[in-house]
């Protein structure tokens, strides 16, 4: 008997015409411009590259290449990826018949059984049970179903914000590096202009010495040289605190960090193509990970639809009972039974409703989150387009003003060897030509890192280790 009971639980089948209530999921739409604002019509699009392709610095590489294999932030969130699709079991499983075993046994005389007291008649007794029990929950209203759609785009979020943070650190080491080169070339430059001050320094105290200055020129190169002294050790400080950031980003020990190349070699490397904006909504995944959260917001809506509507479920459980634990397995203490069960809300004192609302209230504001993401994208991507195409301006007029500089200088080294003019007139210049040099690696810096910062924008970088 026990056996054609099994069977039939094992064999229901019977599935009403089931629904799935609420709003089934579509994808948003948005209007967005045909182009970028600062870039023409362009079909292609650099993000479609690997990064290797537009970052091509060896050092570098292997940096980026320690970050992806050892960052703790992203082997964190690696983590919550796993765990989120394990909710997505989790969800899944009521879908399905569960199925439990339950055994007890007990000794005495006279002994509780439950409520009541069996009397034994003075002897001695071991009653024991074994059950094994069924239930499955039809999911007629997709209460169910729904909870699945919404773990898994909780899931699906998880992987995107993982993607995200890695071409965030991408950016994040890409122009930290080339912020390294510009501070290595900000030193030289402090250098160079501490030796160049020293000496007309020495050259002033001489003079001064013969009568031939005043204390007025020897108290501005003191000034000069004193300036430029402590400019070195500052620079040295913020090249030690950024290798050090990198290092941990990476997940190295504190350490140098291993560097080549030049701003203006870097400036003119990798060519820029913005594709068109529509490619933003589809690649980058930090609004990827906004669109999960709206279709998870979506499913929670239908969730707290379908909690209106009763629950149905069938259970079933075979066993054997005696009150001997010897004769447990004796076809005559055995015993079964299958049933249904109906529950539903019947008066919760506006829960369900409040509960509709805010779910609903949820998924607008989810909405909205979306669509400030896909203008911040938008921003972001037409403001480095410009900051570019400005900074190339910039850094023509700069490198015209550094050239003025170093002849000014040039000349002016050049009269006061002919005794056409003091040393004072080389100090002069030099207190120009020093400070515009190092802006001028500043704003180089800043045109370089221009690529980095725009492939990350445009959803670039991720693809190649999402898999690793």
């Amino acid at each position: 008997m026990n056996k054609r009971a099994l069977l039939s639980l094992a064999g229901v089948v019977v599935m009403t015409s089931a629904c799935t209530l609420g709003p089934n999921w579509e994808k948003p739409q948005m209007e967005v411009p045909a182009v970028f604002r600062g870039a023409g019509m362009s079909g292609s699009n650099m993000s479609d590259l690997p990064w290797q392709a537009v970052m091509k610095d060896r050092n570098l590489q292997a940096l980026l290449n320690d970050v992806f294999a050892h960052n703790r932030s992203l082997q964190a969130l690696e983590h919550n990826v796993e765990a989120a699709r394990q909710y997505v079991t989790m969800a899944r499983a009521p879908m399905f018949p569960w199925v439990n075993y339950g055994a007890s046994t007990s000794k005495g005389m006279n002994s509780a059984g439950g409520a009541n007291i069996t009397n034994t008649g003075g002897m001695t007794a071991n009653p024991a049970s074994t059950s094994l029990s069924a239930t499955w929950e039809i999911d007629l209203w997709g209460k169910l179903r729904r909870g699945v759609e919404s773990a898994d785009a909780s899931a699906a979020q998880a992987a995107e914000e993982l993607n995200n943070l890695r071409i965030s650190l991408m950016r994040q080491v890409a122009c930290g590096y080339l912020q390294l080169i510009m501070l290595d070339e900000q030193l030289r430059i402090t250098r160079n202009s501490v030796e160049s001050y020293s000496d007309t320094l020495k050259l002033f105290n001489d003079q001064l010495k013969e009568g031939v200055v005043d204390r007025l020129q020897v108290s501005s190169a003191q000034g000069a040289l004193a300036s430029a002294q402590a400019e070195a050790p500052a620079l040295e400080l913020q090249i030690a605190a950024l290798e050090n950031t990198l290092c941990m980003l990476a997940g190295r020990a504190p350490g140098r960090i291993a560097r080549s190349g030049s701003l203006k070699a870097y400036m003119n490397a990798s060519r820029v193509a913005a594709g068109i904006p529509a490619d933003v909504l589809s690649r980058r995944p930090d609004i990827r990970a906004k669109e999960q959260a709206m279709r998870a917001a979506n499913a929670d809506v239908g969730v707290a639809i379908a909690s209106y509507f009763p629950s149905i479920s069938l259970t079933g459980a075979v066993g054997f009972a005696s009150s001997d634990l010897r004769h447990t397995v004796r076809g005559s203490s055995q015993g079964w039974g299958i049933g249904a069960n109906l529950t539903g809300p019947l008066f919760q004192a506006g829960k369900l409703k409040a509960n509709e609302i805010a779910k609903k209230e949820a998924f607008m504001a989810a909405k909205a989150d979306y669509e400030q993401a896909v203008l911040n994208a938008l921003a972001e991507v037409a403001s480095t387009l410009v900051q570019r195409q400005k900074l190339r301006e910039v850094i023509s007029k700069q490198e015209a003003a550094v050239a003025a500089y170093e002849q000014t200088v040039s000349l002016a080294k050049q009269r006061y060897k002919e005794g056409y003019s003091a040393y004072f007139e080389v100090l002069d210049n030099q207190l120009r030509l020093f400070p515009a040099q190092k802006q001028l690696a500043n704003y180089r810096y800043q045109y370089a890192a221009c690529i980095p910062t725009l492939y990350t924008q445009l959803g670039g970088g991720w693809m190649e280790n999402s898999s690793k």
